[in-house]
């Protein structure tokens, strides 16, 4: 299990903010806390890699695709008689593998170090042990600071199936938005995921999960929403000046808010 990741953020701001709105707009402090946490929320969603709307899931999805397959992807799709014949190779004649994968021109397109992956469980497990050695970067950069890795100047590849990759390659661009599903489950449990684009909230509460801890019933300075997104790579999606940004975004939006409610008091 990943180690959990925290980061210090400046809320002296946001904190003077949300009472003053509290004020302002005559609500219940705790109501303030929940209304505004559940905002908070969506912003963290929106901060976590892959931005954007539809533009984000269309980039999320390139990212997975450009990850898998050629030029730089980590598997190297074979059709049904060249995976027959890596398969054949591999268990019965090791030694000429090499010799089998060259061409006329002294080019070897497949080596011994190349795994052959038979079942769509043996790629999932080739992909994770890639991403493992990428530090869950994206796994195209697998093997970037270690050229030991492999014998293709990056990381080794594993040949597949053509028809079994396309059919893996539509399973994990499914996952994408699964890091910002975290979010959308903490504002579910708040009061809901309004705001939040449908390729992300499908992911929320199953997957994805956010713990709250609403202690808004407290008095005084003990009153706060505590949130958490469990999703274990989170750290690799969202840094601490993006989460900064979303507590600043939203203060802002309650400064706005204050001003006009002001503002509509001094014309009545």
């Amino acid at each position: 299990m990943a180690s959990a990741v925290y980061f210090n953020l400046d809320d002296s701001e946001f904190r003077s903010a949300l009472r003053r709105y509290a004020l302002a707009r005559r609500i219940d402090f705790a109501k303030a806390i929940q209304q505004q946490a559940r905002l908070i929320a969506v912003n963290l969603a929106f901060q976590t890699q892959p931005f954007g709307e539809d533009k984000g899931r269309a980039q999320g999805e390139g990212a997975v695709k450009a990850d898998l397959t050629p030029p730089r992807g980590i598997f190297k799709p074979l059709n049904q008689f060249w995976m027959g014949e890596a398969v054949r190779m591999k268990k019965y004649a090791p030694e000429n593998f090499v010799r089998r994968f060259t061409n006329k021109d002294g080019e070897t397109w497949l080596t011994e170090q190349d795994q052959v992956l038979t079942t769509q469980g043996a790629m999932k497990q080739f992909h994770q042990a890639m991403r493992t050695q990428a530090g869950r970067r994206r796994t195209s950069q697998a093997g970037n600071r270690d050229r030991t890795i492999g014998r293709h100047g990056s990381a080794n590849r594993g040949a597949v199936d053509r028809d079994k990759l396309q059919k893996y390659v539509q399973t994990v661009q499914k996952k994408v938005g699964m890091a910002k599903a975290g979010w959308a489950d903490c504002a579910k449990q708040i009061g809901g995921m309004r705001g939040i684009p449908q390729w992300v909230t499908r992911h929320a509460g199953k997957k994805s999960k956010g713990i709250v801890t609403d202690n808004t019933k407290a008095s005084g300075s003990d009153q706060y929403v505590l949130m958490e997104n469990t999703v274990p790579w989170i750290d690799k999606c969202l840094t601490q000046s993006q989460m900064q940004r979303a507590l600043d975004i939203q203060r802002g939006k309650m400064e706005t808010a204050i001003e006009k409610t002001l503002a509509a008091v001094k014309t009545i």
